[in-house]
């Protein structure tokens, strides 16, 4: 049939053949060159679309090589979902480094976990021919590649992936079975909603995505785990929870100061009769006691407590409200549906920017933003000028109007 349709096309374009003698009625009025580009249109998508999934057809192993960054992580989650609902018979493996594994745990997608790191990180090169040595033995039809970096799509193509989609950069191209280009603005690369990059990977080689919902599960250890922490510090007292998440693994460029916090904390306090917590990683605790101790008002320091990303998903998901520097914590927000107000400089809003975020994005009027940088070469301005008195207002102003739309 669309050989048919693009012959037809062909004899009337290239040879001017009548078109009634070839069985095709026009409507009245109807520019024949406007029918023929819409109707080349359709058919060649759909052409393209029946190659695509007749390529598709065999695929019974998939891995998929996740992102780094908790962000990252949880907003590649549609992508994830995506793979499992166009491959549901499929094995999928996730391969993914070992701090962000409670991330994903609970979700339906995947099969098999493959680590990327090992206990033994004095002898990486033979981690790394291990790693290759295992995906080499399940033979894959098929893998998908979120990081950029050379060495993620080596790994894949020394384990023998037959098909490895990804996209065209950092050289790597010719390691590429399923080369993405890149979205490009005048000339240069346009920054992308990262949940969109990484379903671009899906879409390039035929899938149907059916959400673009970030989703995260809890696992009951995790939950079990919140709901102690909750009783030993007194946070189930009917109060409202407000968190606040001053660090950022990226960098220092994305920290707010420890003044800003305890003051913003003060001023939502005395305005505002609720809980406010600090949550932060291990290597995070002395910005943690910064805060606490200079604010004026009772804060709950749980940068004391052992609290892992499974733990942090289910207190993320109890809070009435989160504020955070643009890191990991807000984008587990947004996939449990939590109001936050994020604190962002180096970074370009773009890349994270969603609509199903509840919450308000707070940003200084500086010259420098979005340089994208990890340690800030100059003075610190872009995230320094943001004051304290605009996060509380927003901060108050995000909890009334959750309050009464609940």
């Amino acid at each position: 049939m669309i050989f048919k349709t693009f012959l037809t096309i062909l004899l009337v374009k290239a040879f001017g053949v009548n078109i009634k003698s070839i069985g095709i009625v026009l409507p009245n009025n109807t520019c024949l060159d406007n029918l023929l580009n819409v109707t080349i249109k359709s058919k060649i998508h759909l052409f393209l679309r029946e190659v695509l999934l007749d390529k598709l057809a065999n695929i019974n192993k998939i891995i998929i090589r996740s992102p780094n960054w908790v962000g990252d992580v949880v907003m590649a989650t549609p992508a994830f979902r995506c793979i499992r609902e166009n491959f549901p018979d499929a094995r999928i493996t996730i391969a993914l480094k070992s701090y962000v594994q409670k991330l994903i745990e609970g979700a339906p997608w995947f099969d098999e976990v493959l680590l990327l790191d090992s206990t033994n990180q004095h002898n990486k090169g033979a981690q790394l021919f291990s790693l290759i040595k295992q995906i080499r033995s399940r033979e894959y039809d098929l893998g998908f590649l979120f990081p950029n970096s050379f060495s993620s799509v080596l790994m894949f193509w020394l384990g023998g992936v037959k098909r490895r989609v990804g996209y065209k950069r950092d050289a790597r191209s010719c390691l590429l079975t399923d080369r993405v280009d890149r979205l490009y603005e005048n000339g240069q690369f346009r920054p992308t909603y990262m949940g969109d990059y990484y379903l671009r990977l899906c879409t390039e080689i035929g899938c149907e995505v059916r959400s673009k919902e970030l989703e995260l599960f809890i696992a009951e250890e995790g939950r079990r785990r919140a709901a102690e922490i909750m009783e030993d510090c007194n946070l189930n007292n009917g109060k409202p929870l407000i968190l606040l998440n001053p660090g950022a693994a990226y960098g220092s460029s994305k920290c707010w100061t420890a003044e800003g916090f305890a003051q913003t904390a003060d001023s939502i306090s005395s305005q505002l009769d609720c809980n406010i917590a600090i949550v932060c990683a291990p290597h995070e605790i002395k910005l943690a006691q910064d805060i606490e101790r200079l604010a004026k008002s009772r804060l709950i320091n749980l940068a004391n407590k052992v609290i892992s990303l499974d733990v942090l998903k289910a207190l993320i998901k109890g809070c009435a409200l989160l504020i955070t520097v643009d890191s990991g914590p807000r984008h587990i927000a947004v996939a449990f549906k939590r109001p936050v107000v994020t604190l962002m400089g180096p970074n370009d809003p773009r890349y994270t920017d969603t609509p199903a975020e509840i919450g308000q994005v707070i940003r200084a009027d500086t010259d420098c933003l979005a340089c994208q940088l990890k340690v800030c070469p100059k003075d610190h301005r872009c995230m320094t000028q943001i004051k304290p008195e605009k996060v509380a207002q927003l901060s108050l102003e995000l909890l009334t109007k959750e309050k009464f739309r609940n």
